[in-house]
């Protein structure tokens, strides 16, 4: 490898890992600064990056991160997330996306004259949205559960059919043997057919054989390699059976090992992600740096026409076309159809076309627009997501998330039930015992490892996005906190003392939950206050003027739509489950 080559391989990876790293901190999709550092360190920029100098290994590259990316996107699908929104994603595949890019390749042809062929190419490609900038506006935004549900399924089979019509299209537009309507339906059909065959295969020997193996040797770090290996194997597979299939094949292994509950699931997870960092970061900087606006100056009038046009009148007029009829209320259909970002996989498809039509005059301008119409919906989904999912009531608050509660006994089963009068509410244990005790006090049960963070990728999914760690035990509070904080945030993450005198073994943890209840209080000691007679639960009005040795657990807020979980410090408005001590020195029921 050249010198020219490691730069340029070296300075994308660090500046990709960066802006991700911005990215993150900022709760914004880092795509935005994907692009922008890409034309700055590019050709136009200083140069540091010089994608030519990679030859057909970019290619290769974008190869790789497409069947990492779609294979990581299917292992975070999940059919509890598909019945909750099922005809809204049917109809959003089946119906909006052809219509969105029918209307593209319109206005491609309209307003920038492109001819037919290419205009439906560019139709094609510019329908994904995709799961790298979908992704982080569900975590900056908590929607609703069916809404959540559509803008993720779309993000990930969008990718897959954009990929596969723009190849059914780019074989319209390639110098070679003409291609009438049957023949491209043919190409498509096959396609379809042999992703999905060979997508089931592929995850059903993982799942079966591969994995299991794997897993007995008992080194965490091989399920994730294994899971690297394989995607890029299944992706190849399909691609040689049929051209361009490989992305389709990849979704659907993925899916199959998530659906299935595959060995090891979450090292693969875990793994994917960090190699999807890496690999997305670098080579979106890299395709970044591939654009000249230069080339095009008298074509930006027509292009930023085609970008606003295509944002607020086709996408959010197909969508509310295809979901017409469908459960989904019409605030979520609009809000799905105004937030629709484009990303990584729309502009490696384009990038992949320009380089395989190489001096056509018409690419330069399909390639400028895609790169316009990627920066333009990230910066307004970044910006409007949520204000925007204020105002159209979609966004459900920190109090409206249900709760996840570990630990059984009387004390939290009071605290479920109160709770559970206004929203979801369910004990998670790994112990079938414990939730056979909770069942029997008529709660909702989760019944698996509470250190499966796979557990809460799925609470995500059912609308809880909270945790209440109150077991007697501080150490496994501690645990608990820690795997679910990585998901669900440490801002919804409470957990309760359980000992005064605390476990000398517990450590700082790098995303520490809040504190839940008072600053003295202590699971042990409530419990037993409560069995010798010393306390009692009793709902009551609380307001800051509340007397300080009746300790409010959990509130109804002022609305009557969430409970708050309340924390030392804290004030708290609207009607509480509180702790109120009975002893003769108590406060008196007149007081409260």
């Amino acid at each position: 490898m050249s010198h020219t080559a490691l730069q340029t391989v070296t300075v994308a990876v660090v500046f990709g890992v960066a802006a991700t790293l911005l990215g993150r901190r900022l709760r914004i999709p880092p795509i935005l600064f994907f692009l922008v550092l890409g034309v700055l360190l590019g050709p136009l920029g200083l140069g540091w990056i010089r994608p030519e100098s990679l030859g057909n290994g970019l290619v290769v590259l974008v190869e790789i991160m497409v069947a990492v990316i779609l294979f990581e996107g299917g292992l975070s699908l999940s059919t509890h997330s598909f019945r909750k929104a099922g005809a809204a994603i049917r109809r959003m595949l089946l119906i909006s996306i052809p219509l969105t890019g029918l209307g593209a390749a319109a206005l491609g042809h309209a307003v920038l004259d492109l001819p037919w062929p290419k205009a439906l190419f560019f139709g094609a490609l510019i329908v994904v949205t995709g799961p790298t900038v979908v992704g982080s506006l569900l975590k900056a935004v908590s929607l609703n559960v069916p809404l959540r549900s559509l803008l993720n399924w779309e993000s990930i089979w969008g990718d897959v059919l954009g990929v596969l019509l723009s190849a059914v299209a780019l074989k319209w537009i390639l110098p070679g043997p003409a291609h009438g309507p049957e023949r491209i339906g043919l190409l498509f059909a096959e396609r379809l057919f042999l992703g999905v065959f060979v997508g089931v295969l592929g995850g059903e020997v993982l799942r079966r054989w591969i994995f299991p193996f794997v897993t007995r040797l008992k080194d965490p770090a091989l399920p994730g390699v294994t899971a690297f290996a394989a995607a890029l194997g299944v992706f190849y597979l399909s691609n040689r059976l049929a051209e361009n299939s490989g992305p389709l094949a990849a979704a659907m292994a993925g899916l199959v090992l998530s659906v299935r509950k595959a060995p090891a699931i979450e090292d693969i997870r875990h793994f994917k992600e960090q190699i999807s960092i890496v690999l997305i970061g670098s080579i979106f900087v890299m395709l970044s740096s591939t654009i000249d606006p230069l080339t095009v100056m008298d074509h930006w009038p027509g292009m930023l026409a085609v970008a606003f046009l295509l944002g607020a009148v086709v996408r959010p007029a197909s969508v509310l076309a295809g979901l017409s009829g469908s459960p989904l209320p019409w605030r979520e259909r609009l809000y799905a159809g105004i937030v629709g970002p484009r990303g990584i996989v729309a502009l490696a498809t384009v990038a992949y076309a320009d380089i395989l039509l190489k001096g056509d005059p018409v690419m330069p301008v399909i390639t400028n627009l895609t790169f316009a119409i990627i920066f333009f919906s990230g910066a307004f989904a970044t910006l409007v997501g949520r204000p925007l999912a204020s105002l159209l009531d979609v966004a459900v608050p920190s109090s409206g998330l249900g709760i996840l509660i570990v630990g059984i006994h009387p004390l939290s089963s009071e605290i479920a039930r109160f709770a559970s009068q206004r929203i979801p509410v369910a004990f998670l244990d790994t112990n079938p015992s414990a939730c056979s005790l909770a069942q029997g006090f008529g709660h909702e049960t989760v019944c698996a490892d509470v250190l499966d963070s796979h557990v809460y990728e799925e609470a995500l999914e059912q609308g809880y996005g909270r945790l209440l760690a109150v077991s007697t035990d501080d150490a496994l509070n501690q645990l608990v906190t820690q795997a679910a904080a990585v998901h669900l945030g440490p801002d919804h993450v409470f957990r309760a003392q359980a000992d005064a005198a605390g476990d000398p073994l517990l450590i700082e943890t790098p995303l520490p939950p809040r504190k839940a209840f008072g600053s003295d209080f202590t699971v042990r000691e409530a419990l037993r206050r409560l069995s010798d007679g010393r306390a009692s639960l009793e709902v009551m009005p609380v307001s800051p003027g509340l007397p300080d040795r009746v300790m409010p657990l959990v509130v109804w807020t002022e609305d009557g739509k969430g409970v708050e979980i309340v924390r030392p410090g804290r004030t708290f408005r609207g009607t509480a489950l509180c702790l109120v001590p009975s002893t003769p020195d108590s406060v008196s029921s007149k007081d409260t």
